[in-house]
């Protein structure tokens, strides 16, 4: 069986209560809070205990709604044997960054085509054409230089506007372009309403006021005044559903690239201002992740009933719009049949809201005493822990990935 499909169970926690104290029985547990149990007295043990050789994770339910502890869910499986333990790792929130392009530095000529395609990748991409490459052109088409007097004849600046238009029509929404400026603009020098930085967003009233100072100005084309365009994606949306999401798409954030196409001159290019970032420990993907896991819970591969169509009743105990810190602990159950050693793939995700830090750390200090560097090759996960940010929009630090003693791994 591969790693990938471990049986596995989802614990969320709610209340931010340390863990439940040592010598206590699995039904002294508060609703939502954890306990760390030894497999063999059945009683919870605390950082100051004896790491127990077989335990098991649970957490208090509430089934009825009622307020009051009628139920716990334990981790995967009989027990967890120490021993038997392969992975033990703890991930924080990181909130979804969007990934952001800018087309820079084109010039531009009367009566001529230009063309940006980009090439989108998502889940749903993928679900609905495989590997498949995703693309859309936008073009559009500078006007006559004998047009007019008052046209944006050979002013980069109409490629901005007309092509920032053109990609916010499209309606899939895929990804939004802006305008922004090419260097610092001020109201004195160039007549715009207000005052721009390098690399501010600009209004289309105040690229006119370029297009006019252009006009005016005596200088040469190499020191006028234009503007380049910012493309930011959007993540897939999240969907509104009962019981069972038939269009879960995880993760939602949308990879692209940018190619120049038609028309734009050599010193044109595509910068990447931004790189993607997937968001972790999201609320809507925990409950998925319990979704999938009922289906172990309830002795089939399968939550929907095959006679009806329609869900069989299991419950789920995750926020939707919470965001979770997340501890993981991959394990092999070893047991004898036949006189022969047989060996089951498990794994259990403790989820944590990320601000229940006294949860969060009582557990990390519990996890690190049973599977201590004595029993195992774990290293500790309390420092860890406690470096996590406090925030639910903070994209993880990359720092701490790359130092050994904070980097989520045991």
């Amino acid at each position: 069986m591969s790693r990938n499909n471990d049986v596995r169970e989802i614990l969320v926690a709610s209340g931010n209560a340390a863990l439940i104290a040592k010598n206590n029985a699995v039904s002294a547990l508060a609703v939502g809070q954890l306990g760390v149990f030894d497999a063999n007295t059945m009683l919870s043990v605390d950082a100051t205990s004896t790491s127990p050789r077989e335990f098991f994770i649970a957490v208090g339910l509430d089934r009825d709604g009622d307020a009051t502890q009628d139920d716990i869910k334990t981790s995967a499986g009989q027990y967890i044997q120490r021993s038997g333990v392969v992975s033990y790792m703890f991930r924080e929130h990181s909130a979804a960054q969007p990934m952001i392009l800018e087309v820079q530095d084109y010039l531009a000529e009367c009566d001529t085509s230009y063309a940006i395609k980009l090439e989108f990748r998502n889940q749903q991409v993928y679900r609905t054409q495989g590997f498949n490459q995703f693309t859309k052109t936008y073009a559009i088409q500078t006007d006559c230089c004998d047009s007019c007097e008052t046209c944006y004849s050979a002013d980069a600046n109409e490629i901005t506007t007309k092509m920032v238009a053109e990609i916010n029509l499209d309606e899939s929404a895929l990804v939004v372009a802006k305008a922004v400026t090419r260097q610092a603009v001020t109201i004195v020098t160039h007549g715009t309403s207000a005052d721009y930085a390098d690399g501010a967003d600009i209004t289309d009233a105040d690229i006119a006021a370029l297009v006019t100072f252009n006009a005016l100005s005596t200088t040469a084309d190499e020191d006028k005044v234009y503007t380049n365009i910012v493309l930011t994606t959007n993540s897939l949306a999240i969907n509104s559903f009962c019981k069972v999401n038939l269009l879960y798409f995880g993760p939602r954030q949308i990879w692209i690239n940018g190619s120049l196409v038609d028309g734009f001159n050599c010193n044109a290019s595509v910068a990447v201002l931004q790189d993607l970032a997937f968001e972790e420990g999201s609320g809507y993907d925990v409950y998925q992740k319990e979704f999938h896991a009922a289906g172990n819970s309830q002795n089939q591969p399968y939550v929907l009933s095959e006679s009806t169509g329609v869900p069989i009743d299991f419950d789920t105990f995750a926020d939707k719009t919470e965001k979770y810190d997340n501890f993981n602990i991959e394990y092999n159950f070893t047991s004898y049949m036949n006189n022969a050693p047989y060996e089951a793939q498990l794994a259990t995700e403790v989820c944590i809201p990320f601000d229940s830090t006294t949860t969060r750390d009582s557990f990390a200090a519990i996890m690190d005493m049973v599977l201590g560097e004595e029993f195992t090759a774990f290293d500790t996960l309390a420092d860890d822990a406690a470096a996590a940010t406090a925030t639910s929009t903070t994209v993880s630090p990359t720092t701490d990935i790359d130092d050994v003693t904070l980097d989520g791994i045991g």
